[in-house]
């Protein structure tokens, strides 16, 4: 074995970034003796080899040029397993990811389908606000069974509402075991009970043992198809339907967020709730508490990078970047960066009023960057946006008393994936 391997391992910083979170980022560009404001890439040893830090504009253009990444084998299997499932369109490339990508595309990003998931969403955020005035809860996980039950809904999928709260527990909890080692063995316990669920109902829809919409979200997975026209295993077409569910689910990460932002930015909950109440008690289509989600999924913390692996020797701002190198695109760092953002560190919603287009925001990245059709951008932007803004629109009502305590508005920025370990606390009268 050569000298540089054994440097690499012994130098190897997964350890750091398991320890420092969201903090690993802006310590290894220190380390590098890069200035905070720099995009300069930053590269390390990781994962016995190297790794490259990158961040900003010309860092998305270049993390989503499919000339020069892939996907395959760059996220390690103990995260990408429990997270997206085997042979999840997350990890394809080419004709297949082309494929896949369109109809989930068809599915989520469609202007129709989003506005059918508005209601679905409204109506389970009013009835949270109802149940939560007898029983306090708390945001993190009450909105997560809320969000949940709506996207199952809209997909489709015909269950009781034992089995829906069940299996939007069950999701959420994928990402609570997310960077915690320990834990990782429940992740993959939920992961395998999840698949064997939804294989179980792709298999009764494709036997019509259950009868589904024919436009159904689930009718369209029972008979999705890869690249070559051929019908995928149910296990595929089940583990690609949570992939158009399970996202809706982890944003009440950022609904915990939002209501943190709530509490610390009054006079803009106090807009959203004038605006709520210039709209009779609608809870969706309200401009003020999406530009107030958008802030929110810019701002607080969530995905901290996404891989990638080199096809070809590169180079990204006169800086040299191997084939097969692993690349690491800074999410965060990118959605937080001063060269791109004006008074980057504040919250500040009116940037998103003033710029409805956030997907024509280069530097804006909380869920992937690039072009939804076209590249890895999620398809499911839209609705991860229509669930967080409802959120937000109930949060504002006089009648909810979200928690200022000091535990319900502090996280820990080590660890992954952080949040207020109460789940914000909130109570309605």
């Amino acid at each position: 074995m050569s000298i540089t391997p054994v440097k690499n391992l012994l130098n190897d910083q997964l350890p750091s970034f398991i320890k420092q979170g969201y903090l690993f980022m802006s310590h290894q560009r220190r380390k590098a003796g890069v200035s905070a404001e720099s995009h300069c890439p930053v590269t390390f040893p990781a994962l016995g080899g190297t790794a490259t830090l990158i961040r900003g504009e010309e860092a998305v253009d270049f993390f989503y040029d499919e000339t020069k990444i892939s996907r395959d084998g760059a996220m390690p299997a103990a995260i990408q397993g429990p997270l997206f499932g085997e042979g999840a369109v997350h990890t394809l490339d080419g004709e297949a990811h082309k494929v896949r990508k369109a109809k989930m595309a068809e599915m989520a990003y469609d202007d129709e389908r989003v506005e059918a998931f508005k209601g679905f969403v409204e109506e389970e955020m009013k009835a949270l606000i109802e149940r939560w005035k007898t029983t306090p809860g708390n945001i993190y996980d009450d909105v997560a069974v809320a969000y949940g039950r709506a996207a199952f809904r809209w997909a489709g999928v015909p269950a009781s509402d034992r089995e829906l709260n069940k299996r939007a527990t069950q999701m959420s909890h994928l990402l609570d075991t997310f960077g915690e080692l320990k834990q990782n063995v429940l992740s993959w316990i939920d992961r395998k009970k999840l698949d064997a669920w939804a294989e179980e109902l792709i298999e009764k829809v494709r036997s019509g043992e259950l009868t589904v919409d024919p436009d159904s979200v689930v009718r369209h997975m029972a008979d999705l198809r890869d690249e070559k026209g051929e019908l995928v295993t149910a296990k595929l077409a089940g583990i690609e339907l949570q992939n158009l569910t399970r996202p809706t689910v982890a944003v009440s990460r950022f609904a915990a967020f939002a209501a943190v932002a709530m509490v610390e930015n009054p006079e803009w909950a106090a807009k959203v709730k004038k605006a709520v109440e210039d709209a009779d008690g609608r809870l969706v289509n309200i401009p003020e508490a999406v530009a107030f989600a958008q802030e929110t999924r810019r701002k607080y913390p969530f995905v901290p990078m996404l891989p990638g692996l080199v096809k070809e020797d590169s180079e990204l701002s006169g800086c040299p970047i191997q084939k097969g190198q692993r690349v690491l695109l800074d999410v965060l760092g990118t959605n937080t960066s001063p060269q791109l953002w004006k008074n980057a560190t504040s919250f500040d919603p009116q940037r998103f009023l003033d710029q409805p287009d956030y997907e024509a925001i280069k530097g804006f990245i909380p869920q992937g960057g690039g072009d939804v059709l076209s590249g890895h951008r999620c398809p499911g932007e839209k609705i991860a946006v229509a669930a967080l803004s409802s959120t937000i629109a109930a949060l504002s009502a006089d009648n909810v008393t979200i928690s200022e305590d000091a535990e319900d508005t502090t996280f820990s920025m080590t660890q992954l994936l952080t949040r207020p370990k109460t789940g914000v606390r909130v109570t309605v009268s």
